[in-house]
Parts: C-alpha cells; structure tokens; sequence
C-alpha cells in the first residue's frame, strides 16, 4: 500500500466555542462564522481528490463534511467512534480544556478515545487506499495526535483551532504527524 494522506478536519466553530464551554457530546450546532468556515474549507477542498469523507454525526461536524463532500465530490460518511471525547459532568462548562481531569473524574479516558478513533481511521485507510478526510472534534483530534505523536503533541499542549486541518500520513500500517492547524490541503 502506498502513502496515503488523512485529513482530521475540526469542525467550523459554535457559540459554545467562542463561550469556552466544553461541548462534549452535545449536539450544539455551527454559528454564523462556524458555517462561513465550513464554507471555507469546502472552498479548499475543491479539487483535491478525496475518496471519501468521514465525519463524526454530530451536527457542527456532519455539517462541516457535507460541505467538504460537496466541493470535492467525495461521499460523506457518519463514524460514530468520530464523535467527541465524553466529557462527562464538565460537559457545558467553562473550563480548562487543557485539564478537565481537574474538575470531574468521569471523563472518557483519552486513550479509549484515540483507540476508537484510530480504528477508524486504519479500518478506511486499508479499505479505501486512497487519500481521505475524516471531520471530527477538538478533544478526539487531539487525542489522536498525542497518541500518533507519542505524547508530543495533542491533549494537554496543542491548541487546534476551528476548521483547521491537521494532515496525517499513513504509510504501510504506520501512522505520522504531517501538519497541525493547516488551513490548506495543499
């Protein structure tokens, strides 16, 4: 199998991001500026050639992919192991994302969280062998990224911001940290 790129999209942003409340699995959907970069990130995507956009079925992110989808002619997918961390009981609040371990003991553990995101990514990179978006969240991005990175980055010290693209390789089995907060696919 060749190398393969994976784009994890964060969705475009919500009131509850600009707030700081953590949103966990609350469908709490795009604002105005969220949808005007879903938009924009359509736009950048025209063009690429994807086979197939994955996305978590929460609303903020499904919107985001459909978008994506659209512009670049690539059926969209729901993966319910997209879906954002469970933030348990701090879910709502405003926080410390970088610790919400601090406030409430009943969050989903960031290793099962990348685990089920990580499954999906490697079950459609065997199945699909070709390059590939997946739209998911800020907690699950980042809990891939510090699993793929060996702790190096992701949960705890990388800030991703609202429809930022972050650019995985795959290369026989093995996973890689290509980019982090692109704004281009390119």
């Amino acid at each position: 199998m060749s190398r393969l790129k994976i784009y994890l999209v964060r969705h475009g942003e919500t009131e509850w991001n600009r707030e700081s409340r953590i949103q966990g699995r609350e469908d709490v959907p795009l604002c105005a500026q969220g949808l005007e970069q879903a938009q924009g990130l359509a736009e950048a995507f025209r063009g690429v050639r994807l086979a197939a956009v994955l996305t978590s079925p929460l609303s903020r992110a499904r919107t985001t992919a459909e978008r994506i989808g659209k512009a670049a002619g690539a059926p969209v997918i729901p993966e319910a192991d997209l879906t954002e961390r469970d933030f348990g009981s701090v879910s709502g609040k405003v926080v410390d994302i970088f610790n919400p371990e601090k406030y409430a003991s009943d969050l989903e553990p960031l290793d099962d969280v990348a685990a089920r995101a990580l499954a999906v990514l490697r079950r459609y990179a065997g199945e699909l062998g070709e390059d590939f978006a997946a739209v998911s969240h800020g907690g699950t991005i980042n809990a891939v990224l510090r699993a793929v990175s060996g702790g190096e980055m992701g949960s705890g010290k990388t800030r991703l911001i609202n429809a930022g693209i972050n650019l995985l390789e795959w290369d026989r089995g093995t996973f890689r940290v290509a980019g982090v907060n692109l704004v281009s696919p390119r």
